[in-house]
């Protein structure tokens, strides 16, 4: 295992429109040690799709760096994209988008290994689909279904067995919770603390629910308009927020419990620190 960061994000910048223009991204800096759950938090347009996209090659930035194990992903050309784009897989928000309806889960799992050579036959794809099925939590027996006679849990559990099936070393979830019931939410969340205790696979789960992250995640990052506000340890961020923006996004989080609720509101800050 690497000492250093897996994925290290430097001076990263992205305006859409003119030069001049807001920027979605305003020199972000971030760094993700491999092993590590990490999670970054902020509002709706505050430039985590941005960032993601930048990640994956989807979007060039105006500038800076992003370094996947030590080396710049904009850079990289022929076998070693053809690798990197095994080993960093995404895990989409909508489970009903994600998933190609005419596909059966077989086929649709077993993709990227077709795609990467990872398998030789169909008796080995099979073998490995069945596998990572009953690691998400399916019953293999349903891998001959389509998409449409799964619940939305039940289908992003299939995402995420086609992104781990060809082992990769980053998982990037762009709030693949947020589209779900919130029992199921639980059920999703719970698999991916599972495979991260169990196999040290990196994540970098991107959500505006402060409380999944906290759950999830060792270290976080809070990003705002583009600026990367507030990072470090999630119980330290959560717990003694420097930033006025982490603390109104901790304001903001509902608290069932209403005896802790009025108890949040007697602090000078009208915050509850987090368990």
């Amino acid at each position: 295992m690497r000492t250093g960061p897996l994925l290290e994000v430097s001076a990263l910048t992205k305006t859409f429109g003119s030069i001049r223009g807001p920027r979605a991204l305003d020199d972000v800096y971030l760094s993700v040690p491999e092993g590590s759950a990490f999670g970054l938090v902020g509002e709706s347009g505050s430039g985590k799709s941005t960032l993601i996209r930048c990640l994956v090659r989807l979007e060039k930035p105006d500038s800076g760096s992003v370094l996947f194990d030590g080396v710049d992903v904009h850079a990289l050309r022929g076998q070693r994209l053809r690798q990197f784009r095994r080993e960093v897989q995404l895990v989409a928000q909508d489970p009903y988008a994600s998933l190609n309806p005419r596909m059966t889960v077989e086929q649709i799992v077993s993709e990227g290994l077709l795609v990467h050579g990872l398998a030789g036959n169909r008796a080995d794809r099979r073998e490995k689909v069945s596998q990572i099925l009953t690691d998400v939590g399916l019953d293999p027996e349903t891998m001959t279904r389509l998409p449409a006679s799964f619940s939305g849990g039940q289908r992003q559990r299939i995402a995420i067995a086609r992104a781990l099936v060809v082992g990769p070393r980053l998982l990037i979830c762009d709030e693949p919770v947020s589209a779900l019931d919130v029992s199921v939410q639980a059920q999703v969340i719970n698999l991916l603390a599972a495979m991260h205790a169990d196999t040290g696979l990196t994540i970098f789960f991107v959500a505006h629910d402060l409380a999944i992250v906290q759950q999830l995640c060792e270290t976080v990052a809070v990003l705002r308009s583009g600026v990367v506000v507030e990072d470090g340890p999630t119980r330290q961020v959560f717990g003694n927020p420097r930033h006025e923006y982490t603390r109104e996004l901790l304001d903001a989080v509902p608290i069932p419990d209403p005896v802790l609720a009025r108890q949040s509101r007697s602090l000078p800050s009208g915050l509850l620190t987090l368990p």
